[in-house]
């Protein structure tokens, strides 16, 4: 690609005379990590269900997928099984929300007509409430009255004698009543706890990492300093291509909730071992800190995920698949490792008979002639290059995806498709294959183009074309 000293319009031309359209376009009427072992019930990893799950787990734990960060994991290390939950109060009236768990934690998103950008687009539950009351919330207050988890909440699944979730009811705020502790600041936490929950004071324990740094007034319990330093701490995280040091969980309630129990010393089994660990439940997670362990790794969320999946349908039940519809008009388009968060614009031909081009360079355009993407056939979507005084437009990274990235396209409807890239091609300006990208096919499939190539001022144009071909992802 030859750089120029003033950006083109970048305008992606492909050929399409009008009389052809009928022929040319298809239209329709990870690291290991060394933890808590356990085994599960949850399907082994399988695709992210929308962008905006992608781009939550990238951020903290595609520097530990790629071994660029050695530490925890944030989600685990790919997404689990997905599907639709009750809520009672989903502002889009279907009474469901979108949920996708992995090992620690479970992503929702509550209200799909909302822009992926609100930092709260994405949430996740209140799982260790749930756990240790044993009440599985269907709604803002409408509630399923199950048994407290009888699960080790920090050992390998078949330590007989660790504390469960079911235990830490005895040290926990839960609906069947609130176990609040005065402020300890200053002191230790050396409260050792049983699975029958009874907590029995353990000088020995009296080590920096337990001393109380943090008091919640909220909820009335003591955070040690080795958890107020995790909570707090700074690291290496991914946005798109850029990877840069901020603060690992921003803010840290997002992940973790109030903290609905003190810190207490366990003994317990993991990868076989006997050993010490420090547990404290929060309202969304549970966080342990295990001496014993390398060093990144000792302070860990609790593999949540895992057992509320468990616990909610270990017995039979089943999660209820996303149910399949017909795709509607793009609304927004994601390319989650590229850091492309756009919206569409919907165009024709221009008055040369060419796919038109998005007006706002920050924008990708969708060629409404043809195919909606998800449909059977061949959509089209286009973007710039670069722009008059804009270096880097939407596509400028485009020919640096691979096959198995993944592309998303969100409809008016707020649901979000995913396409696998396939494969890429550079064609001449006028030389593209049309029938590949605009013809029809049996499977549903998404080409997006822009320029490449040489800018050639005479005729304002690149003289070369990057076609990206992907395909709908099962």
């Amino acid at each position: 690609m030859t750089n120029v000293q003033r950006p083109s319009h970048s305008r992606t031309r492909i050929l399409l005379a009008i009389a052809t359209l009928s022929l040319t376009i298809g239209w329709t009427p990870t690291a290991a990590q060394p933890a808590q072992a356990a085994a599960s019930s949850l399907p082994a990893s399988m695709p992210f269900a929308d962008s905006a799950f992608e781009s939550v787990w990238m951020r903290n734990d595609l520097p530990v997928a790629s071994r660029a960060a050695s530490r925890s994991w944030t989600w685990g290390p790919a997404p689990l099984a997905s599907g639709i939950e009750p809520y009672a109060e989903a502002p889009d009236g279907s009474g469901t929300r979108l949920v996708q768990y992995f090992d620690k934690s479970r992503m929702e998103i509550n209200n799909p007509k909302l822009s992926p950008n609100d930092k709260w687009f994405v949430t996740n539950g209140l799982l260790t409430v749930e756990l240790i009351s044993g009440r599985m919330q269907l709604g803002n207050t409408r509630f399923e009255t199950r048994k407290p988890a009888n699960i080790p909440m920090a050992s390998d699944a078949d330590d007989a004698t660790a504390p469960t979730y079911a235990t830490f009811g005895a040290v926990s705020n839960t609906s069947a009543g609130e176990k609040r502790q005065p402020d300890n600041s200053g002191k230790y936490a050396t409260g050792r706890i049983n699975k029958a929950g009874a907590v029995t004071d353990d000088p020995s324990m009296k080590v920096p990492e337990a001393k109380i740094a943090y008091f919640e007034k909220a909820t009335g319990h003591n955070v040690p300093q080795v958890f107020v330093d995790f909570l707090n701490s700074s690291a290496l995280v991914q946005a798109g291509r850029t990877a840069s040091t901020k603060p690992l969980l921003d803010p840290w309630v997002f992940a973790m909730g109030l903290p609905i129990s003190d810190a207490y010393w366990a003994t317990v089994k993991i990868e076989g071992k006997q050993q010490d660990v420090l547990i404290q439940a929060f309202e969304r997670r549970v966080l342990t800190y295990a001496p014993g362990l390398a060093k990144g790794w000792q302070v860990q969320m609790g593999n949540i995920g895992q057992h509320y999946y468990d616990w909610r349908y270990g017995s039979g039940a089943t999660l209820q698949k996303q149910p399949k519809v017909a795709p509607s008009m793009p609304a927004r388009f994601a390319i989650p490792t590229l850091g492309v968060y756009t919206s569409v614009e919907a165009v024709s031909v221009d008055k040369d008979n060419n796919m038109d081009i998005p007006r706002d360079p920050a924008n990708v355009a969708w060629f409404k002639p043809g195919t909606i993407p998800g449909n059977k056939g061949n959509a089209a979507i286009d973007g710039h290059l670069d722009w008059y005084g804009i270096k880097e437009a939407v596509f400028y990274f485009l020919g640096t995806l691979k096959p198995g990235d993944r592309i998303y396209v969100r409809d008016v409807k707020g649901r979000d498709r995913a396409f696998i890239v396939t494969k890429q091609q550079t064609c001449t300006w006028l030389g593209c294959p049309l029938q590949d990208i605009f013809g029809p096919t049996t499977g549903a499939h998404l080409n997006l183009i822009t320029c490449q190539g040489t800018f050639n001022r005479a005729q304002g144009q690149y003289d070369k074309r990057l076609v990206v071909y992907s395909e709908a992802a099962q």
